[in-house]
């Protein structure tokens, strides 16, 4: 589906846009917060993404701060940018001022989360991410046990988001097919570390015969390993993550993560502004646009490590308009 979906917005898109033009649109850009590595990689890329096709972005957030983040939308709708590109914090705050945006006439791209107003949604195959991963985790638990057993728990980021309830719900989606797995806790970290190692250290005490650990975000798992390996466990608590950022590839290759799944920052930040452009330009009428991320083990990790090297390094010549898979199996 996506190599499908991607390549036929980059033959439009190569053909139609990577030029500069005389009277350039703006594109507004807003993250849920600027300190997450995940989303400064996207911004890098989102203004690759503008430099290739010749657009003015405006880069914004709400820190964290979905009062922050309404006010962020507003004054880009005050500014009359051509469309907004929005990574909510709480999308169910934000009717008025999805109804401000179409007042408007400004179309807004709505990123990992779909409500009333969208014109167009674009953000990761959730269900797909989470369904690779456990069945990875099953593989796993089945290696040490002989079959697909044992206890498990889940570092999940934001409540209310779409972009973490599809990711945590494809994983328990193939744990429930295994009745000797346990899925022992859930719960919500806002995206923050700082919760994920005060969580992660709870559990090491109250769930003592924990097998596996699920993180929804490299951010989240990277240092729950910490905690972990502190702790004396790491031959016992297997961790399993997504992001596929330099930190969670890293912790793959020296065998502290048992796995990610690449989404590649630069490749999605790319897309997050590139396709509200061509919303914006009229020269996309699509209205979903869902990017499959890349299951990384020990096996491809050295691949996965180059990749995304050269999206920063060889950004401006790195091929963002094939679909990641593709990418991938290039190298």
């Amino acid at each position: 589906m996506l190599k499908t979906v991607l390549a036929a917005a980059a033959a439009v898109a190569l053909a139609t846009t990577f030029a500069q033009a005389a009277d350039k649109p703006t594109i507004g850009l807003i993250q849920i917060d600027l300190s997450n590595p995940f989303h400064l990689g996207e911004v890098e890329g989102a203004k690759e993404a503008a430099r290739r096709a010749g657009f003015d972005l405006v880069v914004t957030s709400g820190e964290g701060d979905v009062t922050k983040q309404i006010q962020a939308m507003e004054n880009l709708i005050n500014q009359g940018v051509d469309a907004i590109s929005i990574n909510f914090i709480d999308a169910a705050a934000f009717g008025p001022t999805m109804a401000k945006a179409a007042a408007a006439k400004i179309p807004v791209i709505c990123l990992h989360s779909k409500i009333d107003g969208c014109a167009a949604t674009l953000g990761f195959d959730e269900r797909y991410t989470g369904k690779i991963v456990g069945e990875y985790a099953a593989e796993l638990l089945k290696a040490r046990y002989g079959e697909v057993k044992g206890e498990v728990a889940n570092l999940q980021g934001l409540l209310g988001q779409g972009l973490n309830t599809d990711r945590s719900g494809g994983f328990t989606d193939v744990m429930a097919q295994y009745p000797g797995v346990k899925v022992v806790a859930q719960e919500p970290t806002s995206w923050d570390p700082t919760k994920a190692v005060s969580i992660t250290e709870n559990w090491m005490t109250a769930y003592p015969n924990l097998d596996l650990i699920y993180g929804n975000s490299d951010s989240l798992t990277v240092p729950a390993a910490g905690v972990i390996g502190r702790s004396g466990k790491q031959e016992q608590v297997m961790l399993v993550s997504v992001d596929g950022t330099e930190p969670g590839l890293n912790a793959v290759k020296d065998g502290t993560m048992k796995s990610t799944v690449l989404l590649a920052p630069q490749y999605s930040g790319f897309w997050k502004a590139y396709f509200p452009f061509l919303v914006a330009t009229k020269k996309d009428d699509r209205t979903e646009v869902l990017i499959k991320g890349v299951l990384v083990t020990k096996d491809n990790v050295d691949k996965a490590l180059k990749l995304a090297s050269d999206q920063v390094s060889a950004m401006q010549t790195f091929p963002f308009e094939k679909p990641l898979a593709d990418i991938v199996a290039s190298y």
